[in-house]
């Protein structure tokens, strides 16, 4: 099969993750070619061909149209698939234009940013909330972004997260990760903890970093919450801290709860896919940090219930997040939609 994969972004969240990933295992058995700014060439294996493409320029610019579509004609692929709103925004204006099948993958939930994919005749979608954002008479599947296997191997215990990050191990240990921007709600989880006897440690890197800490300078909460930075060694962390909590104020596929789901760590979460698919009414919080400290108290300080009631998710999910089961259900898409 030829694929042409299209990303018009190139930054360092989980949809550049997504693409370059997913291009990368789909290059082990297929012809694949990235069509990105330069910038994503640096993440992609020699297996992948990849052509530069300047996407900084407006999605009806006529020369950016013209030479994205000398490239497709020239490439003669039979998937063209478009990451996300703006390369789809392109693909919906050129597709009379080309013969390959076109393709487009929506990764967020937000209403405004499914209308787009209208003009389309395939979409994949990463999870049932984004799914349900796409209106009209259109092919959509559901496909779920998958994570690399997590070895089995030790990882750090929390006797030794505690003594790295100066922590009393009496407590429980909580886990919370992602970039340190407003769509994490970090905030909300913080100011959620003052009267919480938890302790919990934040990885991830960003522009509210001193924010976030002078909050909890504020809120004398130095002993008890930890800012780590950007880590390496995730997976290890995630094997020691006794739950996970997602306060997210919108996601468009969570990262975190499929790690979690993978180490079988509990996970509390706000009501954001593609967590509240899997996770019973019971462990969503609202997206305020009343809800969140009510849900935390319930359930990290009494950590066997919390294990309890979150294992209907990890059977439910239990090989749904991994890489092969993304990219074989990329590629049964792909096959379903050329057999028509």
């Amino acid at each position: 099969m030829k694929i042409c994969q299209i990303v018009a972004s190139s930054g360092a969240g989980g949809l550049e993750k997504h693409v370059f990933e997913l291009c990368n295992e789909l290059a082990q058995t297929e012809d694949v070619t990235l069509i990105a700014p330069i910038e994503m060439q640096q993440h992609l294996s020699d297996k992948v061909r990849f052509i530069p493409l300047n996407f900084s320029r407006s999605r009806y610019n006529p020369l950016l149209l013209w030479e994205l579509l000398t490239i497709l004609r020239k490439g003669n692929y039979d998937i063209i698939h478009g990451q996300a709103n703006k390369a789809v925004s392109v693909l919906a204006t050129l597709q009379r234009y080309v013969s390959g099948k076109i393709v487009g993958t929506i990764h967020n939930s937000h209403a405004k940013k499914g209308r787009i994919f209208s003009k389309i005749k395939h979409v994949i979608a990463v999870s049932k909330e984004a799914a349900g954002r796409v209106t009209g008479d259109l092919n959509v599947s559901i496909v779920y972004n998958g994570i690399q296997e997590i070895s089995a191997g030790q990882g750090y215990s929390k006797e030794q997260l505690c003594e790295q990050f100066k922590l009393n191990n009496q407590r429980p240990l909580l886990c919370a990760i992602g970039r340190l921007v407003s769509a994490k709600g970090f905030d909300l989880l913080i100011a959620a903890l003052p009267n919480v006897d938890v302790n919990l440690l934040i990885i991830g890197d960003g522009q509210l970093k001193a924010e976030l800490q002078h909050q909890i300078d504020s809120l004398l909460l130095q002993s008890r919450v930890v800012l780590t930075g950007r880590r390496e060694d995730v997976a290890d962390i995630l094997k020691g801290v006794d739950g996970v909590v997602i306060s997210s104020r919108n996601e468009g596929f969570s990262y975190v709860f499929a790690e979690a789901m993978l180490l079988k760590k509990p996970v509390l979460s706000t009501d954001v896919p593609v967590a509240n698919e899997f996770l019973s009414a019971e462990l969503l919080m609202d997206k305020d940090a009343s809800s969140i400290a009510q849900k935390i108290t319930h359930y990290a300080l009494n950590l066997p219930v919390w294990i309890e009631r979150t294992q209907p998710a990890f059977a439910a999910t239990e090989g749904q997040f991994t890489l092969a089961a993304m990219v074989n259900n990329t590629l049964a898409v792909y096959k379903n939609i050329l057999a028509r």
